[in-house]
């Protein structure tokens, strides 16, 4: 099968294309042969060396978070998957397991989930990872409820995206932060008050929205686009969350003002790790794929390319512009 590799952590002229075998599943993985694999920022991150946890893992290694396409191999112990079909799945990468940009790839089966009937492959693969981060910063970190007053910072980014209707799904009001091109499409996803950080003092707009203070902010840019004042505007109680691999964490902001306040800045991979991590944001991720089974949540826009333009790709990922997804067309099924 095809596979994107690499032999060390550098460059995008790091990535090749390869000729490996299709992997064989153990107890309780299952073996998907991909349609589409999606490009995310921990996808660049990993190519580079960046994240800890692929630290001492083997080359050559196979980059990718996550994928969608049909069940091809079946291994012992898993119940609840036949042959053909059709599902989406995050990733064994970040358990030590070769990533999802190749033409087969093998993941534990409870990281996987059915496609919602009326979605394509390329459809369902914007969702895993984007939607994953979201949902777990959203329901195991800040645990958002009803009548809730949020920021969402990147509101145009797939993970912003998937945020901002699942807020909207669970009863919360919904801020968000985007440049001025993107400022409609936010408003289309349902955000209550939609900032143009390139033209508007971010926390003066939240004060004016949110006299009484934020319940809660998820930080889904990080690179310290949110002001290190921003517990300033989150009320006694509430919660910052930091999705992780973002170059910048908690770190970024007034750790001092957070405490005089009693606002958590929390890590959202530190502050919902599992016991098992394989079942790390698992929950979260299948009720807001159950939202968007139910109609509630729409995917974000996306375009395609080919598996051998990974790398041409990253790069535009890591500008942090690209609105919604880039996938990867590894196969027509």
């Amino acid at each position: 099968m095809r596979a994107m590799q690499i032999d060390r952590f550098g460059g995008p002229e790091e990535l090749r294309v390869r000729d490996v075998p299709i992997p064989e599943p153990a107890a309780g993985q299952i073996v998907i042969r991909s349609a589409y694999a999606s490009i995310n920022p921990a996808d660049w991150k990993s190519r580079a060396g960046l994240l800890p946890y692929l630290a001492g893992l083997p080359f050559p290694m196979t980059i990718g978070m996550d994928c969608a396409g049909v069940v091809s191999k079946i291994g012992e112990n898993v119940s609840g998957f036949s042959l053909g079909d059709r599902v989406m799945t995050l990733s064994g990468m970040g358990l030590g397991m070769p990533g999802t940009y190749a033409e087969y790839c093998c993941t534990p089966a409870h990281r996987t989930v059915p496609i919602p009937r009326h979605l394509s492959f390329a459809e369902a693969a914007t969702i895993p990872i984007a939607s994953a981060s979201a949902a777990s910063s959203i329901l195991d970190v800040a645990k958002v409820k009803d009548g809730d007053f949020v920021l969402v910072n990147g509101g145009a980014g797939s993970v912003g995206t998937f945020a901002i209707q699942f807020l909207k799904h669970l009863g919360a009001s919904v801020a968000a932060t985007c440049s001025t091109r993107n400022v409609e499409h936010v408003r289309s996803l349902g955000a209550d008050l939609v900032i143009d950080y390139t033209r508007e003092d971010i926390l003066a707009a939240l004060r004016q929205w949110a006299p009484q203070g934020l319940d809660s902010v998820i930080d889904a840019v990080g690179q310290h686009s949110l002001p290190a004042a921003t517990p300033g505007v989150i009320r006694p109680g509430g919660v910052l969350v930091c999705i992780t691999n973002l170059l910048t964490g908690i770190e970024a902001f007034d750790l001092a003002l957070a405490g005089q306040r009693n606002v958590q800045v929390l890590d959202n991979v530190m502050a919902a790790m599992t016991e098992d991590p394989t079942w790390f944001q698992v929950e979260a991720f299948r009720k807001l794929v159950a939202a968007v089974e139910a109609g509630a949540i729409k995917v974000p826009p996306f375009e395609v390319i080919e598996l051998e333009q990974a790398g041409a790709a990253q790069i535009r990922v890591a500008e942090g512009h690209v609105r919604g997804k880039i996938l990867l067309h590894i196969a027509d099924l």
